[in-house]
């Protein structure tokens, strides 16, 4: 047997086979340390935990932001609990028609301005308040779960800056 034979047979693996340079384009960056795909990854995590945590409420994150806003300023028109929300009129009006569906909420209208609603919980609607109340501060704990009280607290502040925000106006 001539040694080209016993290489030709080798169990070995082939080693790594030329390829083609593929081009990329030089960045100055790392994904993980763009504030906007962080800030999106930790929306998925709420958004996962929040399943977990209030499962059987048969509620979305969003109607909950509603339904504790709404508890907060009974008789709000909708322009006003969109912008306490933080979301639009339009996503917050057809969140409202749902949760009125659902016998979460119920509209009447304002006296001081005959084209506008205030919105108010029903009994069902408090009902539900009162049960998410219960869990959100252990959901709150969870998903700062990694941090300690004081980097969570600073978390907020500094969200709360970037937002915009006043420090103790959020809704949940």
């Amino acid at each position: 047997m001539n040694m080209d034979d016993s290489r030709s047979k080798s169990t070995e693996p082939p080693g790594p086979r030329a390829q083609a340079a593929v081009p990329v384009v030089a960045v100055d960056f790392e994904l993980h340390e763009l504030l906007s795909h962080l800030l999106r990854r930790a929306h998925f995590h709420a958004e996962a935990e929040f399943a977990q945590a209030y499962e059987g409420l048969e509620a979305t994150s969003r109607q909950l932001a509603l339904l504790f806003t709404i508890n907060r300023m009974p008789g709000s028109s909708q322009a006003e609990l969109a912008e306490a929300v933080g979301i639009d009129v339009n996503t917050l009006s057809d969140l409202a028609k749902r949760s009125e569906r659902k016998g979460l909420l119920r509209r009447e209208r304002s006296a001081g301005d005959q084209r506008a609603f205030g919105l108010y919980l029903t009994a069902s609607g408090r009902q539900m308040v009162a049960e998410a109340a219960v869990i959100t501060p252990d959901y709150q704990k969870r998903l700062a779960g990694k941090l300690s009280e004081k980097e969570a607290d600073r978390l907020v502040g500094l969200l709360h800056k970037m937002l915009g925000l006043r420090q103790g106006c959020s809704s949940i």
